[in-house]
């Protein structure tokens, strides 16, 4: 049975992990062939997330300085285990249930990339014409027209549609990801992995998932400025490593 490392980076998630983790538990990955082996990697929280992980003796705590999300997922898939890395973030955004069909895209797919798609996910329950296509109708227009930008920047890159770079549910083979020198710390580490995986020549197959987004005042952390820094991170390793 492969095993399916669940990295999850956490920075003061007490109101959500304590949620989280029972859904991620309850999901049968071994009816697909997958062990699960779960590690939230605590990036120094200044609450109770590392006490509430504590109490979950199937999960792994992993506890470091706050050094940012990207450093989080490379700790994480330095110290796991198993034969693919799903990263999971840390609020109830993401419904853990998706890595079901993630799973079985990944069974079909073995050597591919597999990535949750919220725009597919918002499109397939769509009815008629809608000006803002793949937006949820809880989304802030701000964050929807940076995902449509980054799509169609990756597009003119790299040549491959992505309909949801920001995703945050990403599959990976794990001996591909240590293989990798990851610069970079912060939430553009998801965008330095997706340049480099595709300038490998890796297939990323999208799979339609549920999300519900969450506002600033609930502890959404990415920021406008974390656009920018996609831009010139998905440029700056189209052209370099």
């Amino acid at each position: 049975m492969k095993i399916l490392s669940i990295v999850i980076p956490a920075y003061n998630e007490e109101s959500s992990i304590g949620l989280l983790l029972p859904k991620i538990l309850a999901v049968d990955t071994e009816s697909l062939g997958f062990r699960k082996e779960i590690l939230v990697v605590d990036d120094g929280s200044k609450d109770r997330t590392s006490e509430i992980v504590g109490g979950f003796s199937e999960v792994r705590l992993i506890r470091q300085e706050n050094s940012g999300k990207g450093s989080a997922v490379q700790r994480g898939i330095a110290e796991c285990t198993g034969d693919y890395v799903l990263v999971q973030d840390a609020d109830l955004e993401y419904e853990p249930e998706d890595y079901i069909p993630m799973l079985r895209a990944l069974s079909e797919h073995p050597h591919a990339l597999v990535y949750g798609s919220r725009t597919l996910g918002v499109a397939r329950h769509s009815r008629g014409f809608r000006l803002f296509p793949g937006r949820h109708a809880e989304q802030s227009l701000g964050p929807y027209v940076a995902g449509v930008a980054l799509t169609a920047w990756t597009a003119l890159l790299f040549q491959r549609l992505v309909t949801d770079t920001l995703t945050a549910y990403k599959v990976y083979p794990t001996d591909a990801l240590r293989k990798m020198v990851v610069r970079t710390h912060g939430f553009e580490t998801d965008h330095e992995l997706t340049a480099k995986f595709l300038r490998l020549g890796y297939r990323i197959i999208e799979v339609p998932i549920e999300y519900r987004p969450r506002s600033v005042e609930e502890g959404k952390k990415i920021r406008p400025r974390d656009g920018l820094i996609a831009v010139w991170t998905l440029l700056r390793y189209r052209l370099a490593n």
